[in-house]
């Protein structure tokens, strides 16, 4: 009978196995930026337009396409979107979504989630919690990206033609009416 081993943190911990498990890539110096974070509009070619438009951004100068940081900004950049469409689309501001939102967290301030749709700060498990819960939007968003396989519109990286790929929108039409 073969005996598992347990993750060990004395065994494994960063002075052992190195800061930062990166297969089949040189090391890299740690730099000011890493120590602090990169904020995800920081990753992506227009960072002015985070959370504005509806479609996915491309990497920023010298950020690797295939790194996770990035395609979470990505991500991020398309539930704020979401968000920004979904309260326009209920004739809202998001001061009166927010306490509508069900389940909610002490976290989920109004600043907060500002600076999380500016992508000054990154999104947690529990924002995309309360907003997938609040707009199925967010969820399809959400829910595609972890998926095995993303579809079309909400691919991980832009198109290979170069193009900036489709509209990434809540797919609602039209106005409603009240």
């Amino acid at each position: 009978m073969a005996v598992v081993a347990a993750f060990d943190p004395k065994k494994e911990s960063p002075e052992r196995v190195g800061l930062t498990f990166r297969p089949a890539r040189e090391p890299r110096e740690e730099t000011e930026t890493d120590a602090v974070g990169r904020r995800p509009r920081d990753l992506v070619d227009r960072p002015d337009m985070f959370g504005q438009w509806g479609k996915p951004m491309r990497a920023a100068v010298g950020v690797d396409p295939a790194d996770a940081a990035f395609i979470a900004a990505n991500v991020q950049h398309w539930v704020a979107n979401a968000i920004r469409e979904e309260v326009a689309m209920e004739r809202s501001n998001l001061a009166s979504v927010l306490p509508s939102l069900d389940p909610t967290s002490p976290e989920v301030t109004f600043e907060r989630v500002a600076r999380l749709r500016r992508g000054e700060i990154p999104m947690t498990l529990t924002d995309l919690l309360v907003w997938s819960r609040r707009f199925g939007s967010v969820r399809d968003i959400v829910t595609s990206t972890l998926a095995d396989a993303p579809h079309a519109a909400s691919r991980l990286s832009p198109p290979s033609d170069g193009g900036m790929g489709p509209v990434i929108s809540t797919g609602r039409t039209g106005r409603r009416d009240d």
